[in-house]
């Protein structure tokens, strides 16, 4: 399998690591998977209430923004 390869990605260490670092790999994984939800929710509210304001959206409705 090419190094480069994003897909089965394996540490060879995984097994002889203990389970506390196991558990820390698994919670920066989640908490990493849930902030890249955040940030792409975000941006998909973002250009919804743009594509409100513009217009664009086929709602007839408008923001207050001010």
């Amino acid at each position: 399998m090419p190094w480069f390869s994003p897909f089965n990605r394996r540490d060879p260490w995984w097994e002889s690591d203990g389970p506390a670092a196991r558990r820390e790999h698994r919670r920066r994984r989640l908490v990493a998977s849930l902030a890249f939800a955040a940030g792409i929710a975000a941006v998909g509210a973002a250009a919804f209430a743009w594509s409100l304001e513009l217009g664009v959206a086929g709602l007839h409705a408008s923001l207050i923004l001010g």
